[in-house]
């Protein structure tokens, strides 16, 4: 099983950044910035078909949004 790196303690583009090696099977884009996580969130989203994962939409925060991605893997 992967290890992924809880969203804990870490910034925005560092956790991003390491779901490119947590994630090889995953098609992750390059995060820009935290302002334009929901963004990136549904663009990540949608190119991987991750349909048991909820839009960002519904989180006020890119945390919340990631601790729920992290659980549904």
């Amino acid at each position: 099983m992967t290890s992924i790196v809880v969203p804990r303690d870490i910034d925005f583009l560092t956790w991003t950044a390491t779901l490119f090696t947590d994630l090889p099977n995953l098609n992750i884009p390059l995060a820009e910035s935290e302002q334009n996580w929901k963004d990136w969130a549904e663009t990540m989203l949608l190119e991987n078909d991750l349909i048991n994962i909820p839009l960002p939409d519904n989180f006020e925060n890119w945390r919340d949004w990631a601790d729920y991605f992290v659980n549904a893997l």
